[in-house]
């Protein structure tokens, strides 16, 4: 089996750091930004006030989410709890 690539933060078109395990690139182009789905915003919405480029990022890999208090990638029901 051959290992699926999982993508990288770009720096000027070059692959500057691959993404970690658990994680994939994500590279809008010229276009708005999603920010990364979380425990506290699992859906989250393009920011439609202006077109960014050159933007890239390691996301969680769906269906996870970050978790912000471990940093984590995480299915939605593990979650930590707030007290």
């Amino acid at each position: 089996m051959i290992p699926q690539s999982r993508g990288c933060i770009y720096i000027d078109g070059k692959c500057f750091k691959e993404c970690e395990e658990g994680t994939i690139s994500y590279t809008p182009g010229c276009d708005y930004l999603t920010k990364e789905a979380t425990c506290d915003e699992p859906n989250p919405k393009p920011d439609t006030r202006g077109h960014v480029c050159d933007f890239s990022a390691c996301y969680c890999a769906p269906p996870t989410v970050r978790d912000p208090v471990t940093n984590k990638c995480v299915p939605l029901e593990q979650c930590t709890k707030k007290e």
